[in-house]
């Protein structure tokens, strides 16, 4: 039998010590391999959470746009029923406008000859404040024609107007007033009976009344009695203590006026 030979042994020998110091090496790598395995399982399931999380979320997110998208139709949808009946209105008000304006058109002849009349009865009346009321009528004559006001509201503030003018005509009352007196523009205190007498008094003293000269002109005449002048200042000392009713005795207290 032939015995294996010294070199022979000698190579098995250092095989069995190579796999021996291979050993160690090979099971570390092991570990580590498992180690990495286990961390990137990890990763993975912490990833998997969180795309459940994301998906979870966008699902949410779709939910509540769904919820706006609902909410916005039906928010569309009221403001058409509400825009279809303004519409509605809208050609309510313009047929309402029509008829008011074919109305209007037929009334405002007969308004434009009320504020003539009006205006011939202040022309007529005492001189207290003439330009100013005579202005007002003005202003009606001028809205009703150019459209600025309608038949109907002129008609209204004319007779508005007219009150006033019956206002005056019960009342006793001063008031202040510029006046042409002796040729001059002068502020002066009036003292006005109704619409029936209309007396001054300068600041210089003088006093006097309205004089009607015809076709609605007066004039401003003073007094040069000092009876008259006494009488005068007894009326707007009165006037001005509130005094409306008593027994007065006055110089002309009642000139005719013209009409």
């Amino acid at each position: 039998m032939r015995h294996p030979s010294l070199f022979t042994r000698i190579i098995a020998f250092a095989g069995v010590g190579l796999l021996t110091l291979a050993a160690p090496a090979f099971a570390v790598d092991l570990d580590r391999f498992a180690e990495r395995l286990s961390t990137l399982r990890g990763d993975v399931e912490a990833l998997s959470t969180e795309l459940d999380l994301t998906k979870e979320d966008l699902r949410g997110r779709l939910r509540a746009l769904d919820a706006q998208k609902a909410d916005l139709q039906v928010r569309v949808r009221q403001e058409e029923l509400r825009l279809e009946q303004l519409e509605q209105a809208l050609e309510r008000e313009r047929e309402v406008r029509e008829v008011d304006a074919a109305a209007s058109a037929a009334l405002a002849p007969s308004v434009r000859a009320s504020v003539a009349a009006v205006r011939a009865s202040v022309q007529r009346s005492l001189p207290f404040r003439l330009s100013e009321r005579l202005a007002e009528l003005d202003k009606l004559e001028v809205a009703l024609d150019d459209g600025s006001m309608t038949p109907r509201e002129v008609a209204s503030r004319l007779w508005s107007f007219t009150e006033d003018e019956l206002r005056l005509a019960r009342e006793n009352a001063i008031d202040r007033q510029v006046i042409t007196l002796d040729g001059e523009e002068t502020l002066v205190d009036v003292a006005r009976l109704g619409m029936v007498a209309l007396y001054f008094r300068a600041d210089d003293g003088r006093v006097g009344r309205a004089v009607p000269q015809g076709e609605g002109r007066w004039a401003w005449q003073a007094y040069t009695s000092e009876d008259d002048q006494r009488r005068l200042a007894d009326l707007f000392d009165a006037l001005a203590k509130q005094i409306r009713v008593g027994w007065f005795e006055l110089p002309a207290a009642f000139p005719e006026v013209q009409r």
